[in-house]
């Protein structure tokens, strides 16, 4: 079977391989660790000596971390480590929409499985049709292709382009850089 080179045949790119695996890692950490707060650690809540007059530092419980035997000060807690890697693209013929309503696209969004934050690249200038239905949801956001950047995509989960925006940027990756 023959493979389309540019898309198959690219030099190995380290920095996506680096973050597969971070996350492969800290996906399997058991994240079991724990230590005592002031509050867990074993010990009477009587305050040691009186406030003033001893000449020491005042203190209101021999439990806190500067003592032996007391607390463990912002110590590891059980938790997962685990992240999420964006990996979903969705390209699509064109983003016209019927309507500037937004439960349109809210009922679209609903339908998508897994999706929180959906970042939607067209082509060329914005539709005002789809600019007026996603600017009050707060969780998805509109770009022109040319506007289209590493940050924006790591930001959002789902990656949604048209057909057009996919093309463009196929181009601007085929351009060479003029410096």
């Amino acid at each position: 079977m023959v493979l389309a080179g540019d898309v198959f045949d690219v030099p190995i790119r380290k920095d996506i391989i680096h973050r597969v695996v971070r996350w492969q890692l800290a996906k399997r950490q058991q994240g079991t660790h724990s230590t005592k707060t002031i509050s867990e650690v074993s010990g009477t809540g009587r305050k040691p000596y009186r406030q003033k007059g001893t000449g020491r530092a005042r203190h209101g419980t021999l439990r806190g971390p500067q003592f032996r035997g007391g607390a463990v000060m912002h110590g590891p807690k059980p938790r997962s480590h685990a992240f999420k890697l964006n990996k979903k693209l969705l390209v699509f013929e064109d983003l016209e929409v019927p309507t500037h309503k937004t439960k349109n696209i809210v009922n679209y969004v609903n339908e998508m499985e897994n999706t929180k934050k959906l970042l939607v690249v067209d082509g060329g200038p914005i539709n005002e049709k789809l600019k007026l239905a996603t600017q009050n949801l707060h969780y998805v956001n509109v770009l022109p292709s040319i506007g289209l950047n590493v940050y924006s995509i790591l930001q959002h989960d789902t990656l949604v382009m048209s057909r057009d925006a996919v093309n463009k940027i196929v181009e601007r990756m085929h351009t060479p850089i003029k410096r």
